[in-house]
Formats: C-alpha cells, sequence, structure tokens
C-alpha cells in the first residue's frame, strides 16, 4: 500500500468518525442545512473504504437488513449504490420498481414512511436511522458504523 492510500484510508476514518459524533443525524437536526451534506460526505468515504478493504483486505460482505437484487449483495453493493444515488442525480437508483422516484427519504425508528404502489419505503428498527434510495434503505447503525467499524479493524494495522 502507498503513502496515499493510507492516507485517504486515515482522512476517511477520520471524517467518518467526526460526522458521526457530530450529532448531524440526531431527529432534532433533520431540518439542519447540513444533514444531507453530512450524509453525502458520510458515504462518499465510506465508499472508499469499501473500496480499499476490498483491495488490501477482504470485502466487507455482510448481508444483515441488505435487500439484495441487481449488483447489490451485500453493505459494500449497498454502499456503492446509495453513494452513486447521491453523486449521480441522474441515476436509475432513485427510482422504484413502479416508476416512480423516491429517494433520499429518511425515517427515524421504525414504520412505514411511504408507500406507492406496491412498493414500500419501511425500517424495521426502532433505534436507527433509515434512509432509502430507491427500492434500496440503508441504515446509519447497521449499515454505515458497522462497515466503517469493520473497514477499520481490517485496515487499521495496515496503516499503523
Amino acid at each position: 500500500m502507498d503513502f496515499y492510500d493510507k492516507g485517504d484510508i486515515q482522512s476517511s476514518l477520520q471524517t467518518i468518525e467526526q460526522i458521526i459524533n457530530s450529532g448531524i443525524f440526531d431527529p432534532n437536526n433533520s431540518r439542519s442545512p447540513f444533514f444531507r451534506p453530512s450524509f453525502v460526505a458520510l458515504l462518499i468515504s465510506l465508499r472508499d473504504l469499501m473500496y480499499k478493504a476490498e483491495k488490501y483486505a477482504t470485502r466487507i460482505d455482510f448481508k444483515d437488513d441488505v435487500y439484495q437484487r441487481d449488483k447489490v449483495q451485500d453493505v459494500s453493493g449497498l454502499i456503492k449504490f446509495v453513494r452513486d444515488a447521491l453523486c449521480h442525480p441522474d441515476s436509475e437508483n432513485h427510482y422504484l420498481d413502479n416508476g416512480a422516484k423516491a429517494t433520499f427519504n429518511v425515517i427515524f425508528g421504525a414504520g412505514c414512511l411511504a408507500q406507492i404502489g406496491d412498493c414500500r419505503q419501511e425500517s424495521s428498527h426502532a433505534d436507527d436511522i433509515c434512509f432509502f434510495f430507491g427500492m434500496h434503505r440503508i441504515y446509519l447503525k447497521r449499515h454505515i458504523i458497522r462497515a466503517a467499524e469493520e473497514a477499520r479493524d481490517k485496515l487499521g494495522p495496515l496503516i499503523a
């Protein structure tokens, strides 16, 4: 691993930690102008970590609460899908199977945020925040934080 990749990994880990610890994802901050940009920065850094974990260690591949379809087969695929949706407004990743656009919808806790035809944007966990992009959902604790921790555990010894 070269100097630049080590620096990228350290920077991504630091960015993720700072954003998570900032409190921006508390429910009372959901209307903050920094809520969405913080999520974008978080997913960009996390996607880079997923890539580097796969390149230098092993893929972060847990499947808990991951809706497996097409290219999304594990959490790394889900993170890439969401990052692509965030960075590419014209992406198909914003659409439900019935053609309706449903993107960056957020629910705090368990519940059904929206039902459009047969498609539901629903969270199963009372203790988590769920972000929806088309047919996929990504949880803050169950996906984002867990994936970042697993990447840190795999990559940390390589950059020490």
